[in-house]
């Protein structure tokens, strides 16, 4: 019995031996790829090990690598300075495929000072700064290229919880094709899509830039607002300017003529780059949380120009909603020049808070056919359009963009767009985008048809009482060229019914054209600004520091039409007809009551009108992101003009009143780099002809707790009024200039402005005798001339947890009226980057 147990364990053993030979023998061939999580470029000489061992290999130029081996340990580890290591799982004895992203440390590595001697990277930039000119793509007579731009949205960070939450969970199967065994790449739900073929033509004597979109393919979520967000996205970036605008932000470039001011520069490397030798420079910001960046810059060895550079926003520069942002531009020599642009990366990173759900937007742009200093033939530069879509490029087939593409799309780019046409699919899709559709614009869509605005179901004021309204207007889905709104209101204690109605009628979109009419009978505010509250907003009610008493009862009929000339001029000519009844203390008060006749023996407190207006407005260069329908303004960097001529036609449609109005207002906004930017807005006008007070200017006051940018926010309602005036409102941002340098404001991000606004105007005699009453100007608390100019001013704090702004207000004249405060405290809400 024991030689055949011992017999027994010999063969185990031997078994045992001979597998362990097997396992032991078997390869295990692991290849990859490293790049940075957020640019997606190749990181190389990455150290990439099997763990506790000595077996490992360092990635190339591309990022690539590849390991064999026979004794693999279970785990793979891949280090580089300045990135957060990684350990991947691995399948021993088996062929796999591994591809890991890098994050980028938030804790850098001090550099080493050397005392002795100038730092040869202050040397190179010295050089880089002495020969910008020779290499700015901005300087150069002409230049032409063909474009190719891609634009990703995905949605990032997502949790466990959200993932497996009902609304979500429809979407399971995207995170799915994410393979955790073969990559580390954070799950992403992909929403957006776009890419654009454009031939761009260049001039700067003169200064021209001609666009012409040969192909357009969008496919995910399209919404104004969200794109109006991106809209900086688009911009280019020059390295070569000593500021980067980005979303409104004035960023020190790293090859600014004053870099050393901002920047540490250190020499790290010097290799070839295809067949230019450079050198490698590292620079960080010298100061903490300045609109600065981090990175590296190749500078080629002879012509000293720009030959690629890689960069982040700093970790901690006083920017909002941007948890990280990177920049990869790289350049290439061509004929008749140094260096032009080849390629062109901007990733941003966007989230309410560093570690909570957010979106990555991912845009690449390369360039190709670039022609340098070269005759353009001048008929490209005929009409007024900046921008021309030619009208195939939307319609576009597969084959097309399989050549026209600079580079193919990776396997994860082409799951992108089969991914983003199945979710559009999901009833959850749609529930998905009618909750950013009720945020944004406060509609809710039913069909064909938005209900709202939800912030206007309820109010109150003393005339009405409690103020019930149901609002609605037609969708894109009911049509793109008819646009019908309105709405009905009621109020509990005038127990009257209040409403409109309108349409607009979209002739033509090149050049844009609409024709309007609406008619409106509803309680109203005048005096206030465009941009205050609606009078029926909830938050109007809330936060009001006088009583609602001083409303008049409109009752308004308007036609219309407006023409856009070209990009940036537009037209728009109306005929109005309208009756304004005065309420609460304006009746009580007899403040709208004037004579009708030259003897003063007939007197009214009703006013009918009718006018045709003109409104002309220019913005130079105005750039816009367009719906089917509607669109939106980018802004534009030269100042807006706007002149509206009025003309009041007596006896017509029972007006009343002969009169003439001019208005004019410019408004523009300018970097004062480094300490920010300022916003203007300057008006004046002036009335001819013999009219009551309403209808001369009212000049805009606030009897809300919130501030009104565009307003007088310690005058009262109608309590100044002119015949002729000038304005002038200014606001300067600092962008936090002096709290980033206070430690204990550093961290809070809060940033500080100062303002002032003015207004001077007079009131004609022949325009007070009119009035009913005209012993009450200047001794009432409404309808008051300007004998000397008013004035206002403020100083604020603004980006209180990104979002607050709150002001203190001084009023500086006419401080002995009743009712009036020299003193207030107002807070708005404002979201900026």
């Amino acid at each position: 019995m024991l030689p055949r147990l011992i017999c027994f364990f010999n063969c185990l053993l031997w078994l045992l031996l001979i597998s362990a030979s097997n396992v032991q023998g078997q390869e295990t061939v692991i290849k990859g790829n490293v790049s940075d999580a957020l640019t997606g470029e190749p990181i190389p000489f990455v150290n990439v090990a099997f763990k506790n061992t000595s077996i490992g290999a360092v990635s190339d130029i591309d990022g690539n690598y590849s390991i064999n081996t026979s004794v693999p340990s279970d785990s793979l580890m891949f280090s580089f300075i300045g990135y957060i290591p990684v350990t991947m799982a691995v399948n021993k004895g088996q062929a796999q495929t591994i591809n890991v992203v890098l994050k980028v440390s938030s804790q850098q590595l001090e550099a080493v000072q050397i005392i002795a001697g100038e730092n040869p990277a202050d040397v190179m930039m010295k050089k880089v700064v002495e020969n910008k000119d020779n290499h700015n793509p901005e300087k150069h007579s002409s230049l032409t290229y063909e474009s190719y731009n891609k634009l990703e949205l995905d949605l990032t960070k997502i949790s466990e919880k959200f993932k497996n939450s009902k609304i979500v969970r429809p979407f399971a199967f995207i995170f799915d094709k994410i393979d955790s065994t073969s990559t580390n790449e954070d799950p992403f739900l992909p929403f957006f899509i776009t890419e654009t073929v454009s031939d761009i033509y260049y001039t700067t004597n003169p200064k021209r830039k001609k666009e012409i979109i040969k192909a357009s393919k969008v496919s995910g979520l399209e919404n104004e607002t969200v794109t109006q967000f991106l809209g900086d996205m688009y911009q280019q970036i020059n390295v070569y300017d000593n500021y980067l605008n980005i979303f409104e932000k004035s960023f020190i470039s790293p090859a600014a003529s004053f870099g050393n001011v901002f920047y540490e520069y250190y020499l790290v490397d010097s290799s070839y780059i295809e067949s230019a030798w450079c050198y490698k420079l590292k620079f960080k910001p010298k100061r903490k949380q300045e609109l600065t960046f981090n990175g590296y810059l190749w500078i080629h060895d002879t012509t000293f120009a720009v030959r690629k550079v890689e960069m982040r926003v700093a970790t901690d520069a006083n920017l909002n909603f941007v948890n990280e942002m990177g920049v990869v531009q790289e350049f290439a020599p061509v004929k008749n020049a140094d260096w032009v642009l080849k390629k062109d990366i901007l990733v941003v990173e966007f989230a309410p808070t560093k570690e909570g759900m957010g979106f990555i937007g991912r845009k690449t742009t390369s360039y190709k056919n670039v022609k340098v200093n070269e005759p353009i033939n001048e008929e490209i530069f005929s009409g007024t359009e900046n921008v021309i879509i030619e009208d195939n490029a939307l319609y576009q087939d597969t084959e097309y963009w399989q050549d026209a593409r600079h580079e193919k799309l990776n396997e994860r780019e082409e799951q992108i767009y089969t991914m983003i046409d199945t979710i559009k699919t999901l009833p959850a899709f749609r529930t998905w985008v009618d909750i950013v559709t009720l945020v944004l614009t406060g509609y809710y869509e039913v069909g064909p048809v938005e209900l709202g605005p939800y912030f206007s179901l309820y109010s109150f004021n003393t005339v009405e009482g409690n103020r019930f309204r149901f609002g609605a207007r037609t969708g894109n889905k009911f049509s793109t060229r008819v646009i019908l709104d309105g709405y009905l209101a009621y109020g509990t204690k005038d127990e009257k019914y209040k409403y409109k109605g309108g349409i607009r009628y979209f002739l033509h979109k090149k050049p844009r054209q609409f024709i309007g009419a609406s008619y409106k009978d509803d309680v109203s505010q005048l005096g206030q600004s465009d941009n205050a509250f609606q009078d029926d907003n909830i938050l109007s009610s809330v936060f009001r520091r006088n009583d609602a008493d001083k409303l008049t009862r409109l009752e308004e009929s308007n036609v219309y039409y407006e023409r856009e000339w070209f990009q940036g001029l537009s037209n728009k000519i109306s005929l109005t007809n309208s009756r304004y009844t005065p309420l609460g203390t304006l009746a009580t008060d007899s403040l709208y009551t004037y004579y009708t006749d030259d003897s003063k023996t007939e007197i009214k407190n009703t006013i009918n009108t009718t006018e045709i207006s003109l409104l002309t407005r220019f913005a130079y260069r105005e750039k816009f992101v367009s719906g089917k329908v509607d669109r939106i303004s980018l802004g534009s960097k030269y100042p807006v003009v706007q002149v509206n001529y009025v003309l009041g036609l007596k006896d017509v449609l029972d007006s009343d009143l002969q009169y003439q109005k001019v208005a004019i207002k410019v408004t523009d906004k300018f970097k004062i780099n480094p300490i920010g930017y300022t916003y203007i807005i300057g008006s004046a006008g002036k009335v001819w002809g013999e009219v009551p007070f309403p209808m001369l200017e009212v000049h805009q006051g606030n009897e809300s707790f919130f501030y009104d940018y565009a307003s007088f926010n310690l005058m009262n309602y109608y309590e100044f009024v002119s015949d002729e005036y000038i304005s002038l409102f200014a606001t300067h941002h600092f962008e936090g200039f002096f709290f980033d340098k206070i430690p204990a404001f550093r961290k809070l991000k809060w940033r500080e402005l100062a303002a002032i606004k003015l207004v001077s105007g007079s009131l004609s005699e022949k325009n007070k005798e009119i009035q009913y009453d005209p012993q009450t100007v200047n001794t009432s608390d409404s309808f008051n001339s300007l004998a000397k100019p008013y004035v206002e001013t403020n100083l604020g704090v603004e980006n209180i947890f990104k979002l607050i702004r709150i002001d203190f207000v001084w009023r500086l004249s006419y401080l002995d009226k009743d009712n009036v405060s020299p003193f207030g405290v107002r807070a708005s809400f404002n979201i900026t980057f």
